[in-house]
């Protein structure tokens, strides 16, 4: 990396470092000189963008959530809204080696916010967010008659966006059972049967 990067390739250098040193030696064992080495630079100029440790995990965090969202925008708003909400929570699961670093780190960030109100407060808007989205394609699914109308979209939004958070605990915890084809035909299960109570014209 030349010692001239502007200052976001520079942020972006150090989240990528931070990633994979989360992922390896989790939260507690990382420290601002473990993400410098990561990142083959200097403490200094790590601390000339992040002041602190804490500062640098925010920032990790909200990496994590924008390469989330960034996934969630690319999926194609196409009819049967079946597949898109299967797509949609498919962004979710650890179904290659980077979601599967991610899903660690997310891990980690996710045990973090329960003491820290900052990482707490990111992980709630981003919850939130997801819930809007989800609960917005099931109202569109009942508008086109997929979908059952007497069920609650933001009830099922809930409980589906709970069910992809399980299977990738499971699979980061366990694996057995819970590997990329077994989170597929789990969810796609799931979405079945809670489309299968759909009124069809």
């Amino acid at each position: 990396m030349t010692r001239h990067a502007d200052p976001d390739t520079r942020r972006l250098q150090i989240a990528e470092a931070l990633m994979n040193t989360l992922a390896e030696r989790g939260l507690g064992h990382t420290t601002l000189a473990d993400v410098a080495a990561a990142a083959q630079v200097s403490v200094g100029l790590v601390q000339r963008y992040f002041r602190s440790k804490d500062e640098l995990l925010i920032f990790g965090i909200e990496h994590i959530y924008q390469r989330a969202g960034e996934r969630v925008s690319q999926v194609p708003l196409a009819a049967p809204v079946r597949d898109v909400v299967i797509r949609l929570m498919e962004t979710f699961l650890p179904l290659d080696e980077e979601r599967e670093r991610e899903l660690r780190v997310w891990l980690n960030f996710l045990q973090a916010s329960l003491t820290n109100p900052k990482m707490a407060a990111i992980h709630k808007a981003a919850t939130f967010d997801l819930l809007d989205g989800v609960t917005d394609a099931l109202t569109a699914a009942q508008r086109t008659r997929e979908l059952s109308s007497t069920l609650a979209p933001e009830r099922e939004a809930a409980a589906l966006i709970a069910f992809t958070d399980g299977l990738c605990l499971h699979h980061a915890t366990t694996g057995t059972g819970y590997d990329a084809a077994g989170m597929r035909t789990a969810l796609g299960a799931y979405v079945a049967r809670l489309f299968g109570e759909g009124t069809r014209a």
